[in-house]
Formats: C-alpha cells, sequence, structure tokens
C-alpha cells in the first residue's frame, strides 16, 4: 500500500512555484537592463564625449554584469545537494539568495568582470 505526504507534496509543489517566480522575475530584470543599457548606450553614442553619460553607461554595464554572474552563481548553487545539518526552509532561502544577489554585485567590480564592463562599454560606445 503507498501512502502519500501530502504536507510534503504541497511543500514540494510551493517551492516548485516560488522557484519559478523567481526564474520570470529574473529573466524579466534582465530584459529591462538589457533595453536600458542599449537606451544609454544610444544617447552616448550621440555624445560620446559627455563624461557624465559615460559614467551612467559604465553604472548599468555593471549592474548588467552583476546580473549575469547573479544568474551563473545561483545555477551553480542549483548543483549543488542540499545541506542536512541545517533545518533550511524558506528563510534560509531567502538569505541565500540576497546572500548571492550581494556576492554577484561585489563580482561585478572587480577582477575579471571589470574587464567585462570595459568591453561591454566599449562595445556599446560602437552603437550608433
Amino acid at each position: 500500500m503507498i501512502e502519500f505526504n501530502f504536507n510534503t507534496l504541497n511543500q514540494n509543489q510551493f517551492n516548485y512555484q516560488m522557484d519559478l517566480q523567481k526564474e520570470k522575475h529574473s529573466q524579466n530584470n534582465l530584459l529591462k537592463m538589457r533595453n536600458k543599457i542599449k537606451n544609454e548606450a544610444n544617447k552616448t553614442g550621440k555624445a560620446s564625449n559627455n563624461s557624465a553619460e559615460m559614467e551612467r553607461l559604465e553604472k548599468e554595464a555593471e549592474k548588467f554584469t552583476a546580473i549575469f554572474v547573479e544568474k551563473m552563481f545561483s545555477e551553480m548553487k542549483s548543483t549543488l545537494s542540499e545541506d542536512k545539518l541545517l533545518d533550511g526552509g524558506y528563510a534560509e532561502d531567502i538569505f541565500s539568495d540576497m546572500l548571492t544577489k550581494e556576492y554577484s554585485q561585489m563580482a561585478g567590480k572587480q577582477g575579471l568582470l571589470a574587464e567585462l564592463n570595459k568591453k561591454l562599454v566599449a562595445q556599446l560606445r560602437s552603437f550608433k
């Protein structure tokens, strides 16, 4: 005889729905950021010598890189097995997502990702 645990089933369904909402929100953020960067690039292409416009474009490129890295980190995290030592739960998931976002923002400003930002800005400047 097979017994079902409806609480576990409902929790799994809830977690699945939350993951879908996070994914949709992340994709919407990427699309909005891409459009915003294109608009900034068009403005900057018209006034490429304006340092304030370049600074704004660099900030938008940093934001885009941070979102890219956040997505990459979250995909990397999804491949790890869950740690059974801690209780986990919804609060830990939220904290973990916030920590990943903070790490990605820090990584977007440093090291090799700074080079990615420079290349992105250079490419966007070439748009006319």
